[in-house]
């Protein structure tokens, strides 16, 4: 009997560490990925989309303002919309929409990015 039990703690314990390294390879393989599709989704975007992408600039100032220095610098943007503490925001990325995220007093809070 103690033959069989010790046979059991011994598979159990394989187990566990070939779970635990396959776990761990799994991780890195979809890290790498992720990395991966950042770079590719980056390089469509400045394909799709002409023109300036991000304003870092505008971090600390009014909305009203935020909205007229993006609208000039890149007329391509004709989606511009505030976001107040909140407020979610779509994922997807479409060509021309800005977000520009604000506090309650309306000053930009992050800095705003085409998509």
């Amino acid at each position: 009997m103690e033959g069989k039990s010790m046979l059991k703690l011994s598979q159990v314990l394989a187990f566990l560490l070939l779970a635990s390294l396959f776990q761990s390879l799994m991780a890195r393989d979809l890290s790498d990925g992720i990395e991966v599709l950042q770079i590719l989704e980056n390089e469509i975007q400045d394909v799709l989309c002409p023109g300036k992408q991000s304003w870092p600039e505008l971090v600390g100032k009014p909305a009203e303002y935020a909205k007229k220095i993006i609208e000039k610098e890149n007329p391509i943007a004709h989606d511009i919309s505030v976001l107040f503490p909140g407020m979610l925001r779509p994922s997807n990325y479409v060509c021309g929409r800005v977000f520009l995220v604000v506090d309650w007093e309306a000053i930009v809070k992050i800095t705003p990015i085409m998509g």
